[in-house]
């Protein structure tokens, strides 16, 4: 089908033609995707990278677009980390574009927390640049995370979307409130959000009220949630108080109960709650 093929090369052109000379870009073979590997957004060429996948075939209307941001207590991770988890293939068959994310962490960095503030910007900004040449609309916008990265994800949707090109949230097991008790039960997140946010919460407490989602309700988005009953790390009280939170302030959202899991990604339970899930979003979307 030469038709198809000219588009494919067409598409591809352009999309080389915007990228950095480290990306990469494939047509997969099976789905329906188009995806451009370590794009650099930033100074630091690992940290500082995202994937992107477009829909395929090409269509005329632009996309809409999920960031996505992996966790990693805010000091290991990568956006690799969601690779198997078929995002990609969901997301893209829903005609949506899906930025898979890197930032920087506070294992390489000081004030970590401002940075990856700083980092999802520049990531807002970068995708506002190339949205003619990858064919999405950088005003519609859905911040997707999990565990560390959820909190990134609602913090800057909550507190940073001035522009209100961020629609919605899917907050999959993320702390939303730094200083409740149910936040350090558990020692290794709070020797990590210590490390974080420049010592512990006694010594430190407005930079750890200032990370926590669930005190910027003023500029709360419909969110979707999605929490193990039985996580160890981040407890289930975390996710039950920023519904409290978003349902005191009339905003919408969706509660998923994943029964009987843990801290993990529980791919079986994604695809129970995941249709239910675009429907959500999606209707924030256009």
């Amino acid at each position: 089908m030469p038709s198809v093929k000219l588009c494919v090369l067409s598409l591809a052109a352009l999309i080389l033609f915007s990228c950095t000379n480290k990306s990469r870009l494939a047509v997969d073979p099976i789905d329906s995707f188009i995806s451009i590997k370590n794009i650099v957004y930033g100074a630091d060429t690992l940290q500082q990278s995202m994937d992107v996948y477009l829909p395929y075939p090409y269509k005329g209307v632009p996309t809409t677009v999920v960031v996505l941001i992996h966790g990693g207590s805010w000091a290991q991770g990568d956006k690799s980390d969601f690779a198997g988890t078929g995002l990609d293939t969901f997301f893209t068959a829903k005609g949506c574009a899906l930025v898979n994310i890197n930032y920087r962490l506070y294992t390489t960095y000081s004030n970590a927390m401002t940075l990856e503030m700083e980092d999802v910007g520049m990531v807002m900004n970068y995708i506002k640049q190339k949205a003619a040449n990858w064919n999405i609309n950088p005003d519609k916008v859905c911040m997707f995370g999990k565990s560390s990265g959820a909190q990134i994800a609602m913090l800057y949707a909550y507190a940073h979307n001035s522009d209100g090109r961020i629609k919605s949230v899917i907050d999959a097991y993320g702390p939303t409130d730094f200083e409740d008790s149910s936040f350090y039960q558990d020692t290794l997140i709070c020797k990590n959000a210590a490390a974080l946010l420049g010592g512990p919460l006694a010594f430190n407490g407005q930079a750890w009220h200032d990370a926590s989602p669930v005190f910027y309700m003023a500029g709360a988005l419909p969110t979707v949630i999605m929490q193990g009953t039985l996580d160890p790390i981040v407890l289930p009280v975390q996710s039950q108080m920023l519904q409290d939170s978003l349902l005191n302030r009339g905003v919408p959202n969706l509660y998923f109960n994943w029964v009987g899991v843990g801290h993990f990604w529980d791919k079986n339970k994604w695809l129970e709650c995941r249709e239910q899930t675009w429907a959500f979003v999606n209707q924030y979307l256009n």
